[in-house]
């Protein structure tokens, strides 16, 4: 045989080895998960495999729990240190992480959320009503969709700009109907590989914006991942989030100008579900992008790179010289985007929007396991990811990555999440509600969630959560929340291959509506901590 067939076959049996692996791995993960095998190996025979109990002890699913059903008081109990808690022998055994990942584990089943992959497949039941605490509402679909989806743009005359990953801008008009896709934007590649539901993609399209004035001057801006394909610094393709604006006519897209852009070295061929991409707008007209951790995270906090960043640029893409670490060209390194940065330290930023009345940028954050976050976007601070979260590790174990990359900053010196998610819904993008067709609402943020399948309302005054609730559940991937021309509000969800369009309509015949009930504010020393004791 000869020598390259040697190595053609060498290398053929590494890949069905490494293949082979790898499905191996995926499939077995779950079965691997340290909670998992923890409360089988503790807690399922009294409780239950399913946490629906057993003649030994109670069900932990669909009823009050004696001690509290909070994480921390969950993880009191576990540990033994409640009064009147249950004693058992493995309790002394179990670390403090673990302690808490089995806390995670059990609310997480009460709270319904599925598994990552079966998130995917959900198909959303058909057109309901529901009751809430202040609104009763129809959720009516608009449409089906193509492909899946990444935003939505309500549009001033009723009509809708939706970007979908891989397929890219379409308008719907005010009847449903789905339109040919816009020519003349940026390319688009289909997913490289589909692993268990998600897809893991080098080049997509991400988030559609109007210019405040839009009525005015038609400017439309989109956000992508722009391909690089050779002097990228890597021996296989890399790409990296590009904003861009345009007009459309006529079902073309015109008039493209760059608003911000990187040099070449910061493209990697990390997937885009963490690039992020999102923009929002502040009163004066600035536009902000959030740019995720897709790269090594000892990068989040080098000020000369742009990931695991919010960066403010003006609506024409110039730069601002009060941002806060400004410096001219001549000053900077090459291809440093340090005078872009507005704020840093963020993990995968997945919502973006300003306050209606103050302008005020706010933004949705996931976490790992627990600690997705709501945070008030504040000029040059840092936000702590990868030294401080209210999550674990995916292992089970504390998030100790930050330590490990050097990195040596005190909590005091972060700003700490007004909200914290813990258990994580995989929270998504989100809106403020503005209009009269809800106006118990307020200014209450609309976020959605990917893995929970949940629309949730969160109503926050003077940077504190004093409501919380869970408007649609059970529902699909929601990937984008907009509030329409016409004060209802649009979601745009991802199932299966492709996804639709869905909307909120108030149900007139409501008499009455609840009194608020205040939930009380969680001390700001326990929202984004490593120590487990909370």
């Amino acid at each position: 045989m000869k020598r390259w067939h040697k190595i053609v076959l060498g290398l053929l049996a590494i890949g069905i080895a490494g293949a082979a692996f790898g499905a191996w791995y995926l499939s077995t993960r779950d079965a691997r998960e340290p909670s998992f095998v923890a409360w089988h190996a503790n807690c399922a025979t009294c409780h239950g495999a399913d946490l629906r109990g057993t003649a030994l002890a109670a069900s932990l699913i669909d009823a009050p729990l004696k001690h509290g059903d909070s994480v921390e008081e969950m993880m009191a109990v576990i540990a033994g240190d409640a009064v009147e808690a249950h004693k058992a022998d493995w309790q002394g055994e179990l670390s403090p992480q673990l302690t808490k990942a089995l806390a995670l584990y059990i609310s997480e089943h009460r709270q319904k959320f599925p598994k990552t992959s079966a998130s995917y497949t959900m198909t959303p039941p058909g057109d309901r009503s529901i009751r809430s605490q202040h609104h009763d509402f129809r959720l009516e679909r608009v449409t089906e969709l193509v492909s899946r989806p990444y935003s939505i743009a309500p549009m001033p005359d009723g009509r809708l700009l939706v970007a979908e990953k891989i397929r890219g801008l379409s308008i719907i008009d005010a009847s449903g109907q789905q339109g040919s896709v816009v020519t003349g934007t940026p390319e688009t590649w289909e997913p490289l590989l589909t692993v268990q539901g998600n897809w893991l993609n080098l080049g997509i399209v991400l988030d559609v914006e109007l210019h405040p004035n839009y009525a005015e001057n038609g400017w439309v801006y989109l956000s992508h991942t722009e391909h690089c394909f050779t002097g990228c610094g890597w021996v296989v393709p890399g790409t990296m989030a590009r904003v861009i604006r345009g007009r459309i006519q006529r079902g073309q897209w015109v008039d493209e100008e760059e608003i911000w852009s990187v040099h070449k070295d910061h493209h990697t061929p990390v997937p885009d579900g963490v690039a992020a991409g999102r923009l929002a707008f502040d009163k004066e007209g600035h536009l902000f992008v959030i740019v995720g951790g897709k790269n090594t995270y000892d990068k989040l906090h080098d000020l000369n790179t742009p990931y695991g960043k919010v960066h403010r640029v003006n609506d024409d893409g110039t730069v601002p010289e009060d941002n806060p670490f400004w410096l001219p060209a001549e000053a900077r390194p090459e291809g440093s985007t340090i005078h872009t940065v507005w704020s840093y330290g963020h993990r995968t930023g997945q919502g973006l929007d300003a306050h209606p009345i103050t302008g005020a940028i706010w933004n949705t954050e996931m976490g790992p396991r627990g600690g997705d976050e709501i945070n008030h976007i504040q000029r040059g601070k840092n936000y702590g990811w990868p030294l401080y979260t209210n999550g674990l590790d995916y292992s089970g174990e504390e998030v100790s990555i930050g330590r490990e990359l050097g990195l040596d900053f005190a909590l005091e010196d972060t700003v700490l999440p007004v909200v914290d998610f813990t258990p994580a819904p995989a929270i998504s993008n989100f809106t403020f509600h503005q209009g009269n067709a809800f106006p118990n609402w307020g200014d209450d943020l609309l976020v959605g969630s990917l893995k929970a399948a949940t629309l949730y309302r969160v109503r926050i005054k003077d940077a504190v959560l004093v409501e919380q609730e869970k408007l649609v559940t059970d529902f699909g991937r929601i990937r984008d929340v907009a509030m329409g021309a016409d004060g209802l509000v649009y979601i745009a969800i991802e199932h299966n291959e492709n996804g639709s369009i869905w909307r909120l309509v108030p149900i007139n015949s409501l008499t009455a509506v609840r009194p608020e009930r205040k939930k009380e504010a969680v001390r700001p020393e326990c929202l984004r901590s490593n120590c487990i004791e909370g």
